[in-house]
């Protein structure tokens, strides 16, 4: 049983947490919540390899960030290409000003959490001394398992490892690694508030998903020719709901998209406390609410994702909603990137070229086909598994490592 009673809580225990991307922070901050409503008094540190770690700032965390830009946003296993740009960008100084914050502020710390890949745990196991958990975040061996240099790092470097899904965690054990699955924390990361945005039970919505990195603003080009074919052939109306993400700017998404005879229009002050910021508005008489704030809302309401998004396709496929998804032109959503989700969540995330034709075409099939709908939902929903994972991690976490 935890012991959480005031009288037990010490104010010296010490925990630092690496991540490397939005998704990864917005884990990491699911398990840090849960960590401090069992013991506010834990001095917590966040080491954000990529970007700022705006999710950490809801919380008493110190963050450390380096603040330097990549070009490929901490997806270079993508396209290797972008190695070159980056360093040119300051990829070894980050790389070198994060390892000495991180071996600065290690010192006497009780637990350092990894969430994230097996470059941010080399980092780690170089620089702190504390036990390591490591939260693989994109590794499954529903699509590939671990290669032979990521197996050796977590045994040398990992007292346990939390897998995303149970075979994983099996796959693990039988070379000799702690591994353990206690849920896909990912799921914890959605809000869901009840908010319907003024849609009736009855509509056929899909949301849009255009990515949380500067690719979003290319993607979300293409999203739009298919809504216009959608709407041209759709044999019922289609409504839309657009999920941006903290990190992308909507004047930038404004200029995006003014070529094709979309603008941005703005919302009234009853849409902006619904979560509504603003308007994609055509001359065609199409109006796209824009969403922020409220992405468990938006995936709840909708019964096809169009996505262009790492965790966000995940999540959506969790909550039983098929994805429709197509190569990007920045470094993330490469095809390769898109057919290991498919191949990892069972066929829930459907990859098509990118051709506005061809995604309208499946868009339309999947609203007007529910049988399908479910048999894929089904699916998602099973690869992905329930929320409830960061409560049993943080509870788990203060037992075994005694951070009352």
């Amino acid at each position: 049983m935890i012991k959480d009673s005031p009288s037990n809580i010490s104010r010296e225990k010490n925990i630092l947490f690496l991540s490397n991307g939005y998704g990864e922070d917005a884990i990491a901050t699911s398990i840090v919540e849960n960590l401090l409503k069992k013991n506010p008094f834990l001095k917590i540190k966040a080491f954000p390899l990529v970007g700022e770690g705006k999710s950490y700032s809801s919380f008493p965390v110190e963050v450390f960030s380096s603040h330097i830009k990549l070009p490929s946003e901490g997806f270079i296993r993508n396209r290797p290409l972008y190695l070159l740009k980056d360093i040119k960008a300051g990829l070894f100084k980050k790389i070198l000003t994060y390892t000495f914050n991180l071996y600065k502020e290690a010192k006497g710390g009780e637990l350092t959490v990894v969430v994230g890949d097996t470059f941010l745990l080399f980092l780690a196991g170089l620089s702190v001394r504390s036990p390591i958990v490591f939260l693989p975040t994109s590794k499954s061996n529903y699509k590939r398992g671990h290669l032979t240099i990521e197996r050796y790092l977590m045994k040398k470097f990992c007292q346990l490892v939390l897998t995303r899904d149970k075979l994983t965690a099996e796959s693990l054990k039988k070379v000799g690694i702690k591994a353990m699955y206690m849920g896909n924390i990912m799921m914890d990361c959605l809000k869901i508030t009840g908010e319907d945005f003024g849609l009736s039970p009855k509509d056929k919505v899909v949301g849009i998903l255009p990515g949380s990195r500067r690719e979003a603003y290319t993607n979300i080009k293409v999203i739009l020719q298919s809504i216009e074919i959608i709407n041209k052939k759709s044999p019922l109306p289609v409504k839309y709901l657009l999920a941006i993400s903290p990190s992308l700017n909507i004047t930038n998404l404004g200029e995006a998209i003014v070529s094709q005879g979309w603008k941005i229009t703005d919302s009234s002050d009853k849409d902006k406390k619904r979560g509504i910021i603003a308007y994609l508005s055509h001359f065609n008489n199409l109006k796209i609410p824009v969403i922020s704030g409220k992405f468990g809302d938006v995936l709840n309401k909708s019964q096809v994702i169009i996505g262009l998004s790492g965790t966000g396709n995940e999540q959506a496929a969790g909550m039983g909603k098929p994805v429709v998804a197509f190569p990007g032109k920045g470094p993330q959503i490469t095809k390769r990137f898109l057919e290991l989700q498919s191949k990892m969540l069972g066929g829930a995330v459907i990859v098509k070229p990118k051709d506005p034709f061809q995604i309208a075409e499946e868009l339309i099939d999947l609203l007007n086909n529910p049988l399908r709908r479910e048999k894929i939902g089904k699916i998602g929903k099973n690869r992905m598994g329930p929320p409830g994972g960061s409560e049993k991690v943080a509870s788990f976490l203060i037992e075994e490592f005694n951070l009352y």
